[in-house]
């Protein structure tokens, strides 16, 4: 049986293991592929490509990753986009919701976008990224 590693271990392995995010300032026409290079850079190694949490890591995580194909039907078959867009950013600590299990995104891409000197727009940029995200995880609910 293989050891399990310390959450923020697998989230760093992961992120220097895989490539930097294809994103771009999207339109609403492109929003799912940006969202969709996100994903793949940042949460299938947890989630899995066809995020059903079973991810190349999710064996060594200590929590269990999420079927994100399923959380529509988990909500009474609404997709609930707020939640999604509190728990991908992270930033904002909502202490009903319980201990953070997941890396804050938020705090990455804004990172990302200050080191691409974004400037003013870096806040800009981050909500971008995380409603892009978020639209294509709506995009591959299974109701």
């Amino acid at each position: 049986m293989m050891p399990k590693l310390p959450f923020i271990s697998v989230v760093a392995i992961s992120i220097l293991a895989g490539a930097p995010a294809a994103y771009a300032n999207s339109t609403a026409s492109n929003a799912v592929d940006s969202g969709r290079a996100d994903f793949m850079a940042y949460c299938a190694a947890c989630h899995g490509v066809g995020a059903k949490g079973d991810g190349t890591v999710a064996e060594f995580l200590t929590i269990t990753a999420a079927d994100l194909t399923q959380m529509a039907v988990k909500n009474s078959g609404v997709f609930p986009r707020q939640r999604a867009i509190e728990v991908i950013d992270g930033r904002a600590q909502v202490s009903v919701h319980g201990e953070r299990d997941m890396p804050v995104w938020g705090d990455w891409f804004k990172f990302e976008a200050d080191s691409e000197g974004a400037g003013t727009k870096t806040e800009k940029i981050v909500r971008e990224r995380i409603d892009a995200l978020v639209s294509y995880l709506e995009s591959i609910q299974q109701y």
